[in-house]
C-alpha cells in the first residue's frame, strides 16, 4: 500500500499548481486516498490537476515492493500528453514496465486485441484505426461483394459497409456496436457477402477501433485466467473522465481486474453524454464517494442556477473570484427568433466581457439538423452549417493541400496544415504498401522515428519542408508540385521504389470538395460599444470547453428541451426514470456549465408560460424579445 503524507502533497503542489497555491481539504483527501473508491468532481474543478498531483507523488515511490504496476487510463491522447508534459522526467516511470499510462483504447489494443489477433491469424495486425479501416473496406467492397448484390446494399443503407460491426458476443454482423443484426437472415447471399468482406478486412490486418473489443471479449473467454494475471500485474488502476466510459469498455475492464486491485474512477456522472445516441453510461456512484465540489470555472451565480439541473445532485460551489452576473432567460416567439443572437452579443458588451482577456463566446444547442416539428440551431441563424468539420481522408494529394477559411485557422491554428500534409504523406506510403519494422502501416510517430534513425538527411529535409509548406499555404501559394516532388524523389530513394505507377491516381489534380465548409459558423455582432464573435456549435462539440459567456439555445428533440426540464430551471430537482428527461438533463448540465461569467438561455415563450415568477425568484433575469 502506498502511503501519501503531507510532505508528499506539498511536493505535488509545487509540481502542478501555480506558485503560492495550495490544495484544499477535499482535494488533499482525494490525493491521499489509496483505496478503491469513486471521485465525483464538479465541472471546472481541476480534477485532472488533482489526479496529476497524485500521480506525481506515486511516480516518486516507484517501483512498488512486489514490482506491481500502476495503470492510468484516459479517453484521449490529450490527457496522456498532459501527464507527459506536466510531470516531466519523473512521470516517465508511469510509461515504462510494469506500468501503463494510455487511453482505454490503447490499453485494450496492447493487452487483449493484438494478442488475440496473433493467436487467431499468426501475425500482428497492421493498424487499428477507423480512418484506414474505412479506406480499406471501401477498396475491398467492389472486389468482394458481387455487383448484383451491391445495389440492394446501397439502397438499404449507403453507409452500411462503414457502420457494420461484430457483435461482441458471437461475431455476427450488427449495425453499430450496440445495434441489431444488419439483415433479418444470416443465410442470404447478401449477408454472406458482407461477412466475407468484413472478415477479409480483418484478416488483412486492418481493424476499426470497435473490432478491438470484439477480439478482446473473445480472448477473455478463451483465457479466463487473464483476470488473475493482470490483477497481479497492476496493483492500482486510475480512470480519468470515467463518465465517458461506455458499456463495452467498462465490461472489458471489469472482466480484467478482480477485487485485489485498487481502482479509482474520477469524473462527473452528470456529464455522461455520447456522440452515439445508442451508447450507454455505466458509471453508478454510491453515496460514499469522494467529492471535489468547488468549481474554478464559473461564478457563484452560475453555480446556484445549474446545481439542480442534473441527474444526480452534487455539491457545487462557484468561484468567488469571478464576478456574479445574473443568468439570463431570453424569451422569443416565432417572429423574433432572429433577434436572439444580437441580444446575446449586446449583453456581452453591456457586461464588458468582450474586453476580458482570452475571451470566448459560444451559442450552443442540442440539435443541429433541420426539423419540421420545431426549432434547431439553423433556425437561430440560417448560415449555420453542421458539416463544418475536418475531413480526414481524400483520394487525391491536391485535396490535402488546400488553403482553409481564415476563421478556421484562427480557431484551430496553422497546425491543421501540418497535420494534413503528413496525412497526405502517410496516404502515399499506404498506397505503396510500405510498412514499419512491425509490419504495420506508418503513423506520424513511426515515420519520424524511422527517418530520424535510418535516413537522417531525409528527416531533416522533411522537417524543413513542413515548416516551409505550412508558411506557403498560409500565404496562398500552391505547394502541390513541391510535396509531389518530395514523394517522388525523397521517398522513392528511401523506400527504393522502382515503379510508382500506383500513385498515378493519387497525383491526379481532380480534387474532392474541401473537408471544411466555407462557413465558419461565427456570427459577428457589432455596435458602438464593440464587436463580439459568437461561434455556434452543438453541445457535443463544446464538451470540456470553457467560455466567457455561453448562450444555450432551446432546440426540438422529441419536444422542446427547455420546456421538458423547466421545473429544474426553477430549482425544483426531482428524481426521474424518464429516458428523454435524463438525456435532456445531461445535455443541459454540460451546456450550461461551460461559461465562466455569463449564462444565457434562449427559450420559446410557450416553454416558460406561467413559470416566469418562479424563475425570477430562483435567480433568472428574464428578457422578452
Amino acid at each position: 500500500m502506498i502511503d501519501i503524507i503531507l510532505d508528499d502533497i506539498r511536493y505535488a503542489e509545487k509540481k502542478v499548481l501555480p506558485e503560492g497555491e495550495e490544495f484544499n481539504q477535499e482535494r488533499r483527501k482525494v490525493i491521499q486516498s489509496m483505496e478503491t473508491n469513486d471521485i465525483q468532481a464538479c465541472p471546472g474543478s481541476g480534477k485532472t490537476t488533482t489526479l496529476l498531483a497524485k500521480l506525481s507523488v506515486i511516480s516518486r515511490k516507484l517501483p512498488l515492493n512486489q514490482n506491481n504496476g500502476i495503470c492510468v487510463l484516459t479517453h484521449t491522447n490529450v490527457g496522456i500528453n498532459e501527464v507527459k508534459e506536466r510531470l516531466g522526467i519523473e512521470g516517465s516511470k508511469l510509461f515504462n514496465y510494469p506500468n501503463h499510462c494510455g487511453t482505454i483504447q490503447s490499453f485494450v489494443n496492447k493487452y487483449l486485441a493484438i494478442p488475440a489477433y496473433i493467436k487467431l491469424f499468426g501475425k500482428r495486425p497492421l493498424r487499428i484505426d477507423d480512418e484506414i479501416y474505412y479506406e480499406t473496406i471501401k477498396k475491398k467492397y467492389g472486389r468482394i461483394v458481387p455487383r448484383r448484390l451491391r445495389y440492394g446494399v446501397e439502397q438499404k443503407d449507403s453507409d452500411l459497409i462503414f457502420t457494420m460491426r461484430y457483435n461482441l458476443d458471437n461475431f455476427h454482423l450488427v449495425k453499430g456496436i450496440y445495434g441489431n443484426q444488419i439483415l433479418k437472415s444470416r443465410s442470404t447471399d447478401t449477408y454472406k457477402a458482407l461477412k466475407k468482406l468484413k472478415y477479409s478486412t480483418l484478416e488483412s490486418g486492418v481493424l476499426c477501433y470497435d473490432d478491438a473489443y470484439a477480439l478482446a471479449n473473445w480472448y477473455l473467454k478463451e483465457y479466463p485466467n487473464l483476470k488473475k494475471i493482470y490483477s497481479k500485474r497492476f496493483a492500482y488502476v486510475f480512470i480519468d473522465e470515467m463518465q465517458d466510459t461506455m458499456k463495452h469498455q467498462n465490461e472489458v475492464l471489469n472482466r480484467l481486474f478482480d477485487d485485489s486491485v485498487v481502482i479509482q474512477r474520477i469524473g462527473d456522472t452528470n456529464q455522461s453524454i455520447y456522440d452515439n445516441k445508442d451508447a450507454e453510461g455505466v458509471w453508478e456512484v454510491d453515496d460514499n464517494c469522494l467529492s471535489i465540489s468547488n468549481s474554478k470555472r464559473f461564478s457563484k451565480a452560475i453555480a446556484n442556477i445549474v446545481r439542480p439541473i442534473c441527474i444526480r445532485p452534487q455539491q457545487l460551489e462557484g468561484n468567488s473570484n469571478i464576478p456574479n452576473i445574473d443568468p439570463v432567460l431570453i424569451v422569443f416567439n416565432e417572429t423574433h427568433i432572429n433577434k436572439v443572437l444580437p441580444l446575446f452579443g449586446e449583453l456581452v458588451i453591456q457586461n464588458k466581457l468582450h474586453v476580458e482577456p482570452n475571451n470566448n463566446f459560444k451559442a450552443i444547442g442540442w440539435v443541429a439538423n433541420e426539423n419540421s416539428k420545431g426549432h434547431t440551431l439553423i433556425d437561430y441563424w440560417s448560415n449555420f452549417n453542421k458539416e463544418y468539420k475536418v475531413k480526414n481522408d481524400y483520394n487525391h494529394l491536391k485535396s490535402y493541400l488546400e488553403p482553409q477559411h481564415y476563421d478556421l485557422i484562427k480557431s484551430k491554428g496553422a497546425k491543421i496544415y501540418r497535420k494534413s500534409i503528413l496525412k497526405a504523406l502517410l496516404k502515399a506510403l499506404r498506397i505503396m504498401k510500405e510498412t514499419d519494422i512491425n509490419n504495420r502501416f506508418y503513423t506520424e510517430r513511426s515515420l519520424y522515428t524511422f527517418l530520424n534513425e535510418n535516413h537522417n538527411s531525409c528527416y531533416d529535409k522533411l522537417m524543413l519542408n513542413l515548416a516551409s509548406w505550412v508558411l506557403e499555404i498560409q500565404r496562398g501559394n500552391d505547394i502541390y508540385e513541391s510535396v509531389k516532388g518530395f514523394i517522388e524523389n525523397e521517398f522513392k530513394s528511401v523506400f527504393t521504389w522502382n515503379n510508382t505507377s500506383a500513385l498515378e491516381e493519387f497525383f491526379k489534380l481532380a480534387g474532392e470538395v474541401s473537408g471544411y465548409s466555407v462557413s465558419s459558423n461565427i456570427y459577428n455582432y457589432r455596435n458602438k460599444g464593440g464587436e463580439v464573435k459568437i461561434e455556434l456549435d452543438t453541445i457535443h462539440g463544446v464538451k470540456g470547453e470553457t467560455h466567457t459567456a455561453t448562450l444555450y439555445l432551446e432546440t426540438f428533440y422529441h419536444g422542446y428541451d427547455v420546456s421538458r426540464i423547466i421545473e429544474y430551471l426553477k430549482g425544483n430537482h426531482q428524481l426521474t426514470q424518464k429516458k428523454r428527461t435524463i438525456q435532456n438533463l445531461k445535455m443541459a448540465y454540460v451546456g450550461m456549465t461551460r461559461p465562466s461569467h455569463l449564462l444565457c438561455v434562449a427559450v420559446h415563450e410557450e416553454s416558460i408560460k406561467g413559470h416566469q415568477k418562479q424563475l425570477e425568484e430562483c435567480g433568472w433575469r428574464i428578457i422578452n424579445l
